[in-house]
């Protein structure tokens, strides 16, 4: 899962990309506010399911467990109704909601990729959001196509990782 959306700017347009990228931070942690109380005020939905939904960039990552594909789709839905939303990627899966000890897993997982990408002098780890479900590491942001091979490669390398799904932006090198 990738997609590519190339450019270059100019030193004015790298002045307003930083504010776009202030702007769009605050619009990410809006959206993320309205699709969770959308998702959490729906009765069947908080009752039957652990689905979390995640925006970077304004493209909204739905991660979780639904028993069926009627309340998958419902909670796509629900994502792209909300005014601002890119793009949804609905990646939750059909079965029963995990457990608490494998979302305390998930979180160590999240933590120790983060803290190797941090911890890389290559690696530009603030491009990039990272999210475990279940053991999957989903991988969004923007980055060139060598920066987001990296970050997948150091994802990979991880322990407890299953499987990681590259997300990711590509620029210009």
């Amino acid at each position: 899962f990738s997609f590519f959306i190339i450019f270059s700017l100019s030193d004015e347009e790298e002045t307003k990309k930083l504010q776009y990228s202030i702007d769009t931070i605050k619009n990410d942690e809006e959206l993320n506010f309205k699709i969770n109380r959308k998702l959490a005020n729906d009765p069947v939905l908080a009752a039957e399911t652990h689905i979390s939904a995640v925006s970077y960039n304004e493209v909204i990552l739905l991660t979780g467990q639904a028993y069926d594909e009627e309340l998958k789709n419902r909670a796509g839905k629900y994502a792209k109704s909300i005014p601002g939303v890119k793009r949804v990627f609905n990646e939750i899966t059909l079965g029963i909601p995990t457990t608490v000890y494998r979302r305390a897993q998930d979180v160590a997982i999240t933590s120790a990729v983060k803290t190797k990408m941090f911890a890389s002098r290559t690696l530009k780890s603030n491009n990039f959001k990272i999210v475990t479900e279940d053991g999957v590491v989903f991988i969004l942001g923007a980055a060139t196509p060598k920066q987001a091979n990296l970050a997948v490669s150091i994802a990979r390398e991880s322990t407890g990782v299953k499987k990681v799904v590259k997300l990711i932006e590509c620029r210009e090198e």
